[in-house]
């Protein structure tokens, strides 16, 4: 179990013992809160994990043009946003080695800088040496 799912059941428990009388618990009330968490798990045992939204097509051909600073924030902006676990399987697409401890900034930036390596290496690969 997740801490943020312990935390809604928990959240749902405090609701649950609030909507009843102040009372002392008893035994018989306690098989009743057991009684009335079952109902209510039942209902709520729906997937909290929100869905990724995929990835946009063709995203890697359109960041290959761009210079570090357009794609980081292209990657940071607001309107794509883009989650952690988005950042994460595209730097494991590009061969990015990445920790699910980074933060989503330290990823974009990995991220940034992986496709600036990449521009320099293009770069340096296409220079001519001079014939003097």
């Amino acid at each position: 179990m997740k801490t943020h799912e312990l935390a809604n059941q928990l959240e749902l428990l405090a609701k649950l013992l609030r909507s009843m009388p102040d009372t002392e618990l008893t035994e018989a009330s306690g098989e009743q809160v057991q009684h009335s968490l079952q109902l209510f798990e039942s209902k709520t045992t729906k997937p909290t994990s929100r869905a990724n939204k995929p990835l946009p097509k063709g995203v890697e051909e359109s960041l290959s043009g761009k210079s570090p600073a357009e794609i980081e924030k292209f990657l940071s902006s607001e309107d794509e946003n883009f989650s952690l676990n988005n950042l994460l399987e595209f730097a494991e697409r590009l061969g990015i080695s990445t920790s699910k401890r980074q933060s989503k900034s330290a990823v974009i930036n990995l991220i940034t800088r992986h496709f600036e390596a990449k521009q320099m290496h293009s770069i340096i690969r296409n220079t001519k040496p001079d014939d003097t």
